[in-house]
């Protein structure tokens, strides 16, 4: 089988994965048929501070603490390039000028030499998701146009790897808020515009029912008013926009 129908094949069960470390089984599998050994996701703090990301990789677990510990992520031409455009990036020696140099030169030593990097931010969470995927290949301009056809599939599968991880981690932060049914609606209809009075007639129950479901809410998101209430929820993905 051709390694883009396998990779296509395999995006169903990579988007109804139920837990991050399935994701991560799936992408790894994935991208090992199109042609690499490793792969890195990063994706932001909704709030969208630099400093504060999430990290599932399979690099080598050295890799992985060196470059946190000497916080290259400000530093990264990498990261620097999805933070600012979504065109993916094929990357090589050439992309670490300057102090980069010493990061390129350490990712190499573990077989990080070459790759294709994305990033995307979708419409409902609202969060950016990079994603690089890598392997020890000297470029070469015959390895760039191979990189080059790769890009779709990279693409392909960070759309997937983003839906899932934003569901499972929108199931989780909802689980951990326990919003009610209830609850969970005022939010919606509050996101849009309604009043009270309005979803009270939405919802068949009493304005001050409506009222007491959003005091409830304002407490659980640990904020002070209802729109901060609206804000918080579209922020981590309890409501869609």
């Amino acid at each position: 089988m051709c390694p883009k129908k396998q990779v296509i094949q395999a995006l169903p069960e990579l988007l109804n994965a139920q837990t991050i470390q399935q994701v991560k089984d799936r992408v790894q599998r994935s991208i090992c048929a199109i042609g690499f050994d490793y792969y890195l996701i990063g994706l932001e703090d909704p709030a969208g501070a630099i400093d504060q990301y999430s990290v599932e990789t399979n690099y080598p677990r050295d890799c992985v603490e060196s470059y946190s510990r000497q916080k290259w992520i400000t530093r990264d031409p990498v990261v620097r390039h999805c933070r600012q455009s979504p065109v993916p990036m094929i990357w090589h020696r050439e992309h670490f000028p300057g102090e980069a140099c010493r990061l390129y030169e350490e990712s190499e030593s573990h077989g990080i030499a070459t790759g294709v990097a994305t990033a995307l931010r979708g419409a409902r969470y609202n969060r950016l998701m990079m994603i690089s995927v890598a392997n020890g290949a000297t470029y070469t301009p015959r390895l760039g146009s191979w990189l080059q056809e790769t890009m779709p599939m990279v693409q392909l599968l960070a759309s997937y790897a983003y839906e899932a991880i934003s569901r499972i981690d929108r199931e989780a932060i909802a689980a951990e808020i326990g919003l009610t049914r209830r609850e969970g609606e005022c939010l919606h209809w509050a996101a849009v515009g309604k009043t009270s009075w309005e979803i009270s007639r939405i919802l068949g129950c009493s304005e001050a029912t409506v009222n007491f479901h959003f005091r409830n809410v304002i407490h659980k998101l640990g904020v002070t008013n209802r729109r901060q209430a609206v804000a918080r929820a579209l922020s981590v993905g309890l409501i869609r926009p």
